[in-house]
């Protein structure tokens, strides 16, 4: 595992980086359509697929990168290489899924779908929350319309993520395009 976060780093890296450009152009959304709930859910919905393709590019490059490599029997093939850069670049999100979790759950009484009591309950939940507002703002519309702040919430929009990943690395060793490829330009003289 030490060699795989080495070998990978940069591409996990680069997996948090769009998803903080992503929580940007969602936050910006949600500013303008939070007034409307269906605009606001379907501005979040598109912010979350155009997330989906950034990842699903991105992963379906490292696996053509690869394939040359794998056919040459100078790398191992792993299906699930994609998944588990997923899954580590989503560490902080199982955090703040957890927060959200331990917080809501640790309450033993609620009010307006907040825990209310103990204090440490109340401010764990709020710190999930908070930190998932900011870190995953493309979702913002998804779960105040459609899960109401639901604390799974948190944990169930990690999942296409791992599954865009998951495919998207397969189908690029595979060499199987959802999308088609992009035309070269050749400079006429």
């Amino acid at each position: 595992m030490k060699f795989f976060f080495k070998d990978n780093s940069y591409s996990i890296f680069k997996m948090f980086i769009n998803q903080v450009g992503m929580t940007i152009f969602g936050i910006a959304l949600s500013l303008a359509t939070t007034e409307n709930d269906t605009l606001f859910l379907l501005s979040s919905i598109f912010s979350a697929c155009f997330y989906m393709v950034l990842l699903y590019s991105m992963t379906w490059d490292i696996g053509t990168e690869e394939k040359i490599r794998i056919e040459a029997k100078r790398l191992k093939y792993n299906r699930f290489k994609g998944l588990y850069m997923s899954l580590i670049a989503n560490i902080p999100n199982f955090i703040i899924a957890i927060l959200a979790l331990v917080g809501y759950y640790g309450g033993n009484s609620f009010k307006n779908g907040m825990p209310v009591s103990p204090d440490w309950a109340a401010d764990v939940y709020g710190v999930g929350k908070l930190v998932a507002s900011i870190l995953e703002g493309m979702y913002s519309g998804i779960i105040y319309v459609v899960f109401n702040f639901n604390p799974w919430a948190y944990l169930l929009i990690i999942i296409p993520s791992l599954l865009t990943c998951f495919l998207a690395y397969m189908a690029g060793v595979k060499g199987f395009r959802i999308f088609p490829a992009p035309k070269n330009k050749q400079n006429k003289k």
